[in-house]
């Protein structure tokens, strides 16, 4: 009986061309996702490429130099701030390092916090902050009003797919004198609804599926990841039951088309604008960042009174770091690359306090979202998407934390070469340390998505079981 159903339901979508129109639409919405993804992907790794390229040649160009002045004894001609034999030069112009983050196999699903966070960071010897400064700024029209990516069409557009597709189920029966024709049949009204449900469910979800799955393989996309693959084919397929067993249950009610196209839309509205906004502006006041205002005087506060006792702290400075004592010679207090390398390390002690306090609330917000999220499927699936694609704020964090230890490390090997006023010899270019960015493992499967997932399938069940008894009711109204 169920292919019965199943035939005449497909015949009557065929007829309306709702289902051509719908799978239509999502074919477009999917290849045009995947695309803009891959270019994003794509136009990220050239960059990468080219940035290893330019690194490898700037640091043999500089080294070539310096070992030519080595072999002609003779000293640098042009600027001294260009001079491929000073520390502090090399660390701030010619001996620039890198470190990157590779987009993950799957980065095309999701932009995430890619658009907002660097992917990339060069290092150099300023401060810490100078850090976030140098890199790509997205398009601000861009950054207004999103990206169009597999996520955005799976979190927002598949259910308006799904209430288009489902909306009047029951309804226009009703309205077009049929639904006495089907309760005088012998098969119940529950089944046939039933039925109808659960075949435009494998439809729609299916099409989905086997769309993403051909679009990712044509965009050259690896899936030798069963688990991230799997993840997403489960998160598609639980928010995708989600939908349909709401229409399920508003369908039950057995009111009219267009209370149910409003009820449905509605929801869509409510879940992934409202309570998003709401959600936003309750973790901004309950836990807001500091002032930005004081981190800037804090700043200036700290470099003016290094400038105003310069020659008292570094002297206090060497003498607390003797190791760093100039070799057979005293020390010129009055050195530009000195004075501003003592200046950068006296504003980065100083504001670390308030770094601390950015951290903690940063980690506030994000906790109180996580216990919230609940509230909000579009709000779940968004957080659960950007972490498969490698670009949630956990995955950008542990880079920009493993980038700030890695810039310290730079700065480290040519601190003591510019206080001790050593020169920088072409050896100590094959010296300068390189650095390489290795993404931690994330688990996909945390107990926070668990918990969701859970929550999201008993939503499902409890739409499904209320629309089963609601079912009789519509008959016995109809009647």
């Amino acid at each position: 009986m169920f292919s019965h159903i199943i035939r005449y339901d497909w015949l009557m979508l065929r007829a309306n061309r709702t289902l051509g129109v719908s799978v239509g639409l999502l074919t477009l919405f999917v290849a045009f996702a995947l695309w803009t993804g891959h270019s994003r992907v794509q136009f990220q790794q050239q960059t990468i490429a080219a940035i290893g390229r330019v690194e490898t040649e700037s640091i043999a160009k500089n080294r070539a130099l310096v070992a030519e002045l080595e072999r002609t004894g003779k000293p640098f001609a042009g600027n001294s701030h260009r001079d491929p034999t000073a520390p502090y030069t090399v660390a701030s112009s010619r001996g620039n390092r890198y470190v990157f983050k590779q987009p993950e196999p799957l980065a095309v699903v999701s932009v995430g916090q890619s658009d907002l966070q660097p992917y990339y960071y060069k290092f150099a010897f300023a401060k810490k902050q100078a850090l976030y400064h140098g890199e790509e700024i997205e398009n601000a029209s861009i950054l207004y009003n999103g990206s169009f990516d597999l996520s955005f069409v799976l979190i927002y557009l598949l259910p308006l797919l799904i209430i288009a597709l489902t909306y009047n189920l029951v309804s226009s029966e009703r309205e077009q004198g049929t639904l006495f024709m089907l309760m005088s049949s012998t098969v119940s009204l529950q089944q046939v609804i039933v039925s109808k449900y659960v075949f435009r469910f494998l439809l729609l979800t299916g099409a989905f599926l086997a769309l993403t799955t051909a679009e990712l393989l044509l965009t050259g996309v690896s899936l030798t990841s069963p688990t991230a693959i799997g993840f997403l084919f489960l998160l598609t397929v639980c928010y995708s039951a989600f939908w349909f067993g709401l229409s399920f249950w508003v369908n039950s009610v057995g009111r009219d088309t267009g209370f149910n196209a409003a009820m449905l839309v509605g929801v869509w509205l409510v879940l992934g604008l409202v309570l998003p906004t709401v959600l936003n502006g309750v973790v901004t006041a309950t836990h807001p960042m500091p002032s930005r205002i004081d981190l800037i005087a804090e700043t200036r506060e700290a470099s003016d009174n290094v400038k105003k006792e310069g020659d008292k702290k570094m002297a206090q400075y060497y003498g607390d770091h003797p190791e760093l004592l100039p070799k057979g010679k005293p020390v010129n207090y009055k050195d530009f690359a000195i004075s501003s390398v003592r200046a950068t390390l006296a504003v980065e002690a100083a504001i670390r306090p308030l770094e601390a306090q950015f951290e903690t609330q940063f980690r506030n917000q994000q906790t109180l979202i996580g216990t919230y999220r609940l509230l909000s499927p579009m709000v779940f699936m968004q957080q659960s998407l950007n972490d498969l694609a490698g670009t949630g704020d956990d995955q950008f964090r542990a880079f920009q934390t493993d980038a700030t230890r890695q810039h310290e490390s730079y700065r480290d090997f040519f601190a003591g070469k510019i206080f001790r006023q050593e020169s920088f010899t072409a050896a100590d270019y094959d010296k300068i340390p390189a650095f390489r960015y290795v993404a931690p493992a994330f688990s996909l499967f945390t107990p926070a998505n668990v918990v969701n997932l859970v929550c999201l399938l008993a939503l499902t069940s409890l739409f499904v079981g209320f629309g089963l008894s609601r079912i009789p009711k519509i008959r016995l109204a109809a009647a």
